[in-house]
């Protein structure tokens, strides 16, 4: 099935509001008896009308690829691609920490097992989409909110580090239920989404700079807060819908970041695996 063809007429329309409304800002400005800087002000945002009407339109306006092959009805390859490159190193990375014994590693590796099983679905989600609609995505839903709250437990069972009280682990779950339940209940990606922003924001982010602020043990946790740092971005490329071309649109940009964000905690997870393993040989 050959991809949709675009469709310019709202892009359009919308870029050509940018310009009326640039030129009507202009006006005021040159007629209002207004401050010099008031002036200056209006006419750089009269610019950034102008140029933000027609960058926002280029972003929005690309088609899912969709494509058939064996006689099935198929859409967005890319997104099959990026989810099982994360699912891949997900599976390397639970491997990989096997190799360290302590609490934290359990709920880590859970999450790097089961982040890893949800998006071998999504990736199926995205691709039999025509067939399955949304229910095919529950999988990935479902699993991705389960990780997070494992990412979170993981946060807080850094023995000797961190030092929750009982409540943190039952809102951690709370807060899954609740937010899994709703994207289910409306079909909508996005409360998947904020559960992954309060997790990972709020226990690998905050919760890894007070740590680090507490003691010099949690020094390894600088890597969590690097792969929000990376990740942030992505809420913003979904909630404006930055799509750059249609073999890198919103979902495949929020995935790449995915990638790399997975490897920073990877990396801290090592280094507090090694200086577990030290402070257990010298006793």
């Amino acid at each position: 099935m050959p991809g949709k063809e675009l469709n310019c007429s709202t892009a359009s329309s919308t870029y050509f509001d940018g310009i009326f409304i640039a030129s009507k800002v202009r006006i005021l400005a040159r007629f209002l008896p207004l401050p010099d800087e008031a002036g200056l002000i209006l006419a750089v945002y009269s610019e950034e009308v102008l140029v933000f009407s027609g960058l926002k339109q280029y972003f929005r306006r690309v088609e899912l690829i969709q494509f058939d092959f064996l006689g099935l009805h198929l859409q967005e390859p890319m997104a099959l691609l990026f989810n099982w490159v994360i699912a891949g190193f997900c599976f390397y990375a639970f491997k990989k920490l096997g190799e360290f014994r302590n609490e934290a590693n359990f709920y880590w590796r859970l999450f790097y097992l089961t982040f890893g099983i949800s998006t071998v679905f999504g990736g199926l989600g995205h691709l039999f989409f025509q067939y399955t609609g949304f229910p095919g995505k529950y999988p990935c839903w479902i699993l991705g909110c389960v990780a997070n709250g494992f990412a979170a437990m993981g946060m807080l069972h850094f023995k000797g580090i961190s030092e929750p009280k009982k409540i943190a682990f039952q809102l951690i779950w709370i807060k899954c239920v609740i937010l899994c339940s709703a994207s289910i209940l409306t079909n909508k990606f996005i409360f998947v989404a904020v559960d992954a922003i309060v997790t990972y924001i709020g226990y690998t982010g905050v919760y890894a700079y007070i740590l680090m602020k507490r003691t010099e043990k949690a020094a390894f946790l600088k890597n969590m807060i690097i792969a929000v740092v990376i990740l942030t971005p992505s809420a913003f490329i979904f909630g404006l819908k930055i799509n750059i071309h249609q073999w890198l649109n919103k979902d495949d940009l929020s995935h790449l970041l995915m990638i790399v964000t997975i490897y920073y905690f990877y990396r801290g997870l090592k280094e507090w695996g090694k200086q577990n393993a030290l402070q257990a040989e010298n006793g």
